[in-house]
């Protein structure tokens, strides 16, 4: 009885100690001193999953051990614990995204794709499951810039903590735990470190730091103080500082934006950012779009997430109520640590798809529609975040606990990305035919510059363009006309590239190659008289073949054109072509001259009159001028003769005939043609050359070859 009596005192005390203990480690983990609590919960957590009796109170411990063990960077003991809450079906939506997070951070994918399948399909309202799961097949895009970035220790880490680093006026400026300030700062109870200040680098040479120094006065407080930023001239900063307030009775410790200005070698008392409020964080704040903005982080009420990025501009002497940046750049996670420069925003979160922890991200303000993930080096499975980049966008900073969970500051390199031009300028032909040596114009729309180039042997060219502009190519080349200009644009191309473009020009002319021979023995004739005429603009062209009885002339296309050519002692010959050949360079004709015969009759062509009218139409004008000249060169005498179809009465067609044949004989005499080398003659339709006669049907084209003027050589 005795012995029984002492058990059961032994067990109540030993459950009073336990109860003891859960209070304190609930205490202090209210107060988010995990570092202090975690160990506790590890005890209070083995007990319980040894003896479940009280299985739905104490699965708290066994989720309290695995958030401690988060919130200090210990990811494969959360996993541990969230493994022993999902085993026996105790995992929240809260726990869920979590455990994916730690799963990531180290490194096991495969269970955290499998695990976000899973919580998708049971949570199909939260997006950061639906965004993420989307997402898994870029996973390898990722790497893919890794060869662009050499990635090296800043040079200035203690081990003990640096972190979020920013531009001061001769160097960085960024937060660290290095500093033991004693009387002022006691350690933190979330992780047992120091509390944070602001430190600054200043540089030795371009590309090295010296050791941190200590800033005080306005940016040393007795909670953690930084990070800060600057504005473009250095002469205001705003700095992110921790005040602690009692709420309830208990300390709250809550994230504050405040201003101050460089006076006469000195800062200005603290000022309040107007936003600030003691329900809610409200810091890493950053000076944007010639300091005439300010993006910032807080967790107020009405954003997407746990923290969002927000914008506050400057308008009419005050800062303008904050915009929050919207669901492209919050998730439902925590979007913290924003630099702006120019028109692209980077800032790090946990709740885009990414390699693990805190990634950083980048998107453009102006069109952009999607957060990039900058990829490895600069992102790995554990937290990288506070990522800043000089003007020129190829070096920088940004912090990382990559390695052993210790923030430290690391400074990358970015080989620039190659984006090449390379593109043709050819004619349209039936073979592309690159045009050598040719002036091209490359506008820089972007910029409202341009440069000229000239292709190669081949038509061919190259040029280095830009990321994130756009460039119009254009030519223009003597009878060619350019189909169309190329228009490029290099926005967002993140990996090396090569662009082409091709510069079609279309031919507006073509070569006409007239070859002038003896009918009948095709015997070339020399130096003779060729015409090319354009009927419709009335002109033509006059040259003497060559010796090989060839001469060569330039054309526009899509016309029709009469070719003409004669020799003394030989009969003219003629023919009419269309030059709408749309892919071959040169048109071949023969013109072939039959000797001059006594007796040998050919038709005139191009003689027009109006409908039963003699007077000749000004077109035919050009033909009779041809004849004029083959009758005086050959001192010749003719018959004109004009032939009408069936049509209309024999009379009226001999008649009209004879008035026709009169018109051309009037106008050959004003050529210099004597009364005595030409007879007028007009036959009517007593010589027709078909079947069409009178009270015969015939098609039209029937009757025009009866309607005819003749030479005869006399």
């Amino acid at each position: 009885m005795k012995f029984a009596i002492l058990l059961f005192v032994f067990f109540f005390a030993f459950d009073a100690v336990a109860q003891l203990k859960a209070k304190m480690a609930d205490d202090l983990y209210g107060r988010m001193e995990y570092a202090q609590c975690v160990e506790m919960y590890d005890e209070l957590s083995a007990k319980f999953l040894k003896d479940k009796s009280k299985e739905e109170t104490n699965w708290e411990y066994v989720r309290r051990a695995a958030f401690c063990h988060y919130q200090l960077f210990e990811m494969a003991e959360a996993c541990l614990y969230f493994s022993q809450l999902k085993t026996s079906n105790k995992l929240s939506e809260k726990d869920r995204e979590l455990y994916i997070q730690a799963l990531r951070y180290t490194e096991k994918y495969s269970e955290s794709e499998a695990l976000l399948l899973e919580s998708q399909n049971l949570y199909t309202s939260n997006s950061y499951f639906k965004k993420n799961y989307e997402e898994i097949s870029n996973f390898k895009q990722l790497f893919q810039d890794s060869a662009f970035y050499t990635v090296k220790d800043g040079g200035i880490n203690t081990g003990k903590g640096e972190f979020a680093p920013n531009f001061s006026e001769t160097g960085i400026v960024y937060a660290s735990k290095s500093v033991n300030t004693k009387s002022i700062h006691p350690t933190y109870g979330w992780d047992d470190s120091y509390y944070i200040n602001i430190l600054e680098s200043t540089y030795i040479n371009d590309s090295t730091l010296n050791d941190g120094k200590l800033l005080k006065n306005n940016y040393l407080s007795k909670a953690h103080d930084g990070p800060v930023s600057y504005s473009s001239d250095n002469k205001t900063m705003i700095i992110t500082k921790n005040t602690i307030k009692k709420i309830k009775g208990k300390d709250v410790i809550v994230l504050s934006l405040y201003f101050s200005e460089l006076v006469n070698g000195e800062w200005s008392e603290l000022k309040a950012f107007k936003y600030n409020n003691e329900n809610h964080n409200v810091g890493h704040a950053v000076f944007a779009e010639n300091d005439k903005a300010i993006y910032f982080v807080s967790d107020q009420p009405g954003g997407f997430g746990q923290t969002d990025l927000y914008v506050t501009r400057f308008v009419s002497g005050d800062w303008s109520e904050p915009v929050n940046l919207g669901p492209s750049i919050n998730s439902t996670q925590k979007e913290l640590f924003p630099f702006v420069t120019e028109n692209k925003l980077y800032f790090a979160s946990n709740g885009h798809f990414g390699l693990g922890g805190l990634d950083v991200f980048e998107i453009n303000l102006t069109n952009g529609t999607k957060a990039n993930n900058l990829g490895y080096p600069i992102n790995t499975s554990h937290d990288d975040f506070g990522f800043i980049h000089d003007t020129t966008g190829l070096k920088g900073y940004f912090s990382s606990n990559r390695f052993d969970n210790i923030d430290r500051i690391y400074k990358f390199k970015k080989r620039p990305i190659i984006i090449e031009l390379t593109g043709i300028v050819y004619a349209v032909y039936k073979d592309k035919e690159g045009i050598s040596n040719h002036p091209l114009i490359v506008f820089n729309e972007t910029k409202g510059t341009s440069d000229t180039l000239f292709t190669n042997e081949f038509g061919q060219f190259t040029m280095r363009l830009n990321r994130n502009e756009a460039y119009r190519v254009s030519t223009s080349k003597e009878d060619f006309v350019l189909v169309s200009e190329a228009l490029l644009n290099t926005q967002d191309i993140n990996k090396d590239s090569t662009l082409f473009c091709e510069l079609p020009l279309k031919p507006t002319t073509i070569q006409i190659r007239l070859r002038v021979v003896e009918a009948g023995n095709r015997k070339v004739i020399a130096y003779a008289k060729t015409t090319v005429t354009d009927y419709v603009l009335n002109t033509e062209s006059i040259l003497y073949t060559d010796e090989e009885g060839i001469v060569v002339v330039k054309v526009d296309r899509n016309k029709t054109y009469w070719a003409h050519a004669s020799k003394k002692g030989f009969l003219d010959d003629n023919v009419a072509f269309n030059s709408a050949n749309e892919y071959d360079k040169i048109i071949d004709l023969e013109l072939k001259l039959p000797p001059i015969v006594k007796g040998d009759k050919f038709k005139l062509e191009n003689i027009f009159y109006d409908l039963n009218k003699s007077s000749l139409r000004s077109e035919s004008r050009l033909a009779l001028d041809k004849l004029a000249d083959f009758i005086i060169k050959n001192e010749l005498k003719i018959e004109l003769s004009s032939h009408t179809d069936a049509r209309g009465s024999d009379a009226y067609n001999l008649k009209l005939s004879q008035a026709r044949a009169q018109s051309c004989v009037d106008y050959l005499l004003t050529k210099g043609v004597k009364k005595t080398q030409i007879i007028a003659k007009g036959y009517g339709e007593t010589q027709l050359l078909n079947k069409c006669k009178n009270n015969v049907t015939c098609p039209e084209e029937l009757h025009q070859e009866n309607r005819r003027t003749e030479v005869k050589i006399l």
